[in-house]
């Protein structure tokens, strides 16, 4: 009897009896952060051409710019969201104070038109953008950019003669060029 006592109270012991598992308690929460809206633009060198090349021989090219000049220079450009690229001439070209208002003035100019760009290193992290000066102040070329980008940019100052038919006064010549990126 013993062992069928026995017997009884170790099957019980072996069958399984219901899991009541221990009381959780569990929350949900949020994490969140955010980040400004930003851009960044090293600023360029100022560009000085120099004294630019004219045609000094008699005759019908005389006086007219016989050389194209090129400046290029490299920039950091970032921004962490899509901008607009605007390249601004504040006068609209070179200009000099001397006032083309001689019986010739046809023949001559007081602006020399230049062309400014600014484009990707690699041609794919922004689209480049490109302002053709032709006289008009606060010129500009703009180019919504359709995300972010972050790269060491071209910069290039251009004076092409091709752009230039008229025979520039003589004088000093200037220009505030002004890149600026931003919202759209």
């Amino acid at each position: 009897m013993k062992k069928i006592l026995f017997a009884a109270v170790a099957a019980t012991s072996l069958m399984s009896a219901p899991a009541f598992a221990a009381p959780i308690d569990l929350k949900a929460f949020i994490i969140g952060a955010s980040v400004a809206p930003e851009c960044s633009l090293e600023a360029p060198s100022n560009v000085d051409f120099g004294q630019l090349g004219i045609e000094t021989d008699p005759g019908a090219g005389a006086l007219r710019i016989t050389n194209n000049e090129s400046d290029t220079q490299r920039v950091w450009a970032s921004c962490n969201y899509p901008v607009k690229v605007r390249l601004r001439s504040t006068l609209g070209g070179l200009r000099t104070a001397q006032l083309n208002d001689g019986q010739d003035s046809a023949d001559f100019t007081n602006v020399i038109f230049y062309r400014l760009s600014l484009e990707a290193s690699d041609g794919l992290a922004f689209q480049p953008v490109e302002l053709l000066t032709t006289g008009t102040p606060l010129e500009e070329e703009t180019v919504n950019q359709a995300d972010a980008f972050h790269d060491r940019a071209r910069l290039r100052v251009r004076v092409l003669r091709a752009d230039n038919p008229l025979r520039p006064l003589a004088g000093a010549y200037g220009d505030i060029a002004i890149v600026t990126l931003g919202a759209i």
